[in-house]
């Protein structure tokens, strides 16, 4: 059997290893390299990530990178993958904080409008708009994505409220998000603070 040659770079950042005492956990290598493909979408655009890129920034060998991403698709897709599991994550703690009909219909809402954000597009913002972007030039790239949405739309359906009233407000939220992605005339902040309350009470009167 022939053995195969791991890149000295991948193992030194293996979760595999026995990590030292730290107070959080480790970056793993896929992390490293995920953070550094963000890194380049931000400063040359996506369309300048490359394995060659990535691996630049993460300061690993191209072998490196190959190890867990074999080809820029399969990076692509852990970038989507990602932003899917982050926000799904911020779907979650919202959840924490409500209870009851148009719970999930509101922590969408509260992740997609935190309370505390101007109107000024994130980091995780940017990268998630430039990575989409690059997935739909590759539709199978974008399916998770998608199927993502099903799942979300299929909760609000099942959120106690109004099928219609729930979509009303998963749809100004997404928009809105676009519109501070893009300067697509964004309300200014007053506003949109009054905007996300009124979505708020729409899921409050539409038990």
């Amino acid at each position: 059997m022939t053995a195969v040659t791991v890149p000295s770079d991948v193992l030194e950042d293996s979760p595999d290893r026995e990590p030292a005492a730290v107070s959080s956990p480790p970056v793993t290598t896929k992390q490293r390299i995920l953070q550094a493909a963000e890194e380049v979408v931000l400063r040359d655009g996506v369309g300048h990530l490359t394995l060659d890129a990535a691996a630049a920034q993460a300061g690993l060998s191209k072998g490196g990178v190959l190890y867990h991403y074999p080809t820029r698709a399969a990076l692509v897709s852990a970038m989507v993958t990602k932003i899917i599991d982050e926000f799904q994550r911020d779907i979650d703690d919202e959840l924490t904080r409500t209870s009851g009909p148009g719970s999930f219909t509101r922590a969408y809402l509260r992740a997609t409008i935190p309370a505390d954000v101007d109107g000024v597009p994130d980091h995780q913002d940017r990268v998630g708009a430039a990575v989409i972007a690059a997935a739909a030039a590759e539709p199978e790239l974008l399916a998770p994505l998608q199927e993502a949405f099903q799942r979300w739309q299929a909760a609000l359906a099942e959120d106690g409220l109004d099928p219609v009233v729930a979509t009303v407000v998963r749809l100004a939220s997404d928009g809105l998000w676009l519109c501070d992605l893009f300067g697509l005339g964004a309300p200014e902040r007053l506003q949109r603070r009054e905007l996300r309350t009124t979505l708020e009470r729409l899921t409050e009167v539409a038990r």
